[in-house]
């Protein structure tokens, strides 16, 4: 299960580069962060990982076509005293 976290949270080292999007999606600004150049959507759980699926890439790949910038895909996982980040570009190719 997912736990919600603070922006605080989210992004990291990119939140110097980033501006944070209000409300995160809700409106017409998509995203947990953004560049110039990106859409970043941030994930962060304290269980023991994080499935990424064809859903979450397709809303951001969306999210990301629309505003004309690349997607982007942060993900913290948190067990015990460890934190793990996976920082992703993301790409599609039609086959």
């Amino acid at each position: 299960m997912m736990k919600k976290k603070s922006n605080k949270e989210k992004g990291n080292d990119f939140e110097k580069e980033c501006q944070r999007t209000i409300n995160s999606g809700a409106f017409f600004q998509k995203g947990d962060l953004t560049t110039s150049d990106r859409v970043i959507e941030c994930k962060f759980t304290e269980g023991k990982g994080f499935r990424i699926t064809t859903k979450i890439l397709e809303k951001i790949w969306g999210e990301s076509l629309d505003a004309q910038k690349l997607p982007y895909l942060i993900v913290g996982i948190k067990d015990d005293n460890i934190q793990w980040t996976l920082k992703c570009e993301i790409t599609k190719e039609n086959k």
